[in-house]
């Protein structure tokens, strides 16, 4: 398996490239240059890796929710790759991506994946350990985030840079239930990598981003 993995919906910027049971990454807190970071760097893995655009059996992106232009350049630059070479397009949620970066190992029974989407709001999602896949508890969300309601009774491990935005109203709407904090986690291309053998390829034309609020900003 050849796939290339690209994150962009977040401040970092995130490469990954899968040659067989080989992952290597390129990925920097970048805010702003993911235009200009994020092709150098996918020419620099696969140059390393001896392989060429011909050569990628398929191409995962990071779909949202995110920032409005960054998470474009991912998706746009995807779809190029993909239309040009007639490659699927595996389009993994962001909020997933973080979940599995905090948990790749699938030890935490709940994750609470939060990113900050600017107006004093976080972008949710809530997701549950099943079988060897975070699966979402309920649908991804934007809102203010004292109005954050778990799901479910238990515990959650709380993960993604929303958390250190936001940290007292989160605590206080969680109201002791946090059993871990993970402020320093963001989702990456190699978690979507990761989450791409769990969902269909579609064709190039089909791919979209999901904002999830219908004011989008940058």
């Amino acid at each position: 398996m050849i796939r290339l993995g690209i994150e962009t919906a977040t401040d970092v910027c995130s490469v990954a490239l899968q040659v067989g049971e080989r992952t290597t990454v390129r990925e920097a807190h970048a805010p702003r240059d993911h235009a200009v970071l994020l092709l150098p760097w996918i020419r620099d893995l696969m140059s390393a890796a001896g392989v060429g655009f011909s050569d990628l059996e398929s191409v995962a992106v990071s779909r949202g929710p995110g920032g409005f232009t960054s998470l474009r350049i991912g998706m746009a630059v995807a779809q190029g790759i993909a239309l040009a070479h007639d490659l699927p397009v595996h389009m993994v949620s962001t909020l997933q991506a973080l979940a599995h970066a905090a948990d790749p190992n699938f030890q935490a029974r709940r994750i609470l994946a939060v990113l900050d989407a600017r107006m004093n709001e976080v972008y949710a999602g809530w997701f549950e350990a099943v079988d060897g896949r975070h699966v979402p508890l309920a649908d991804e969300a934007v809102l203010a985030p004292e109005r954050l309601v778990a799901p479910v009774d238990g515990n959650w491990r709380v993960a993604g840079p929303g958390l250190d935005v936001y940290s007292g109203q989160i605590e206080e709407a969680l109201a002791g239930r946090i059993a871990a904090r993970r402020p320093d986690i963001w989702p990456g291309a190699e978690a979507v990598l990761a989450l791409a053998k769990n969902s269909a390829g579609v064709p190039a034309w089909e791919v979209a981003p999901v904002y999830v609020r219908d004011q989008v900003t940058s």
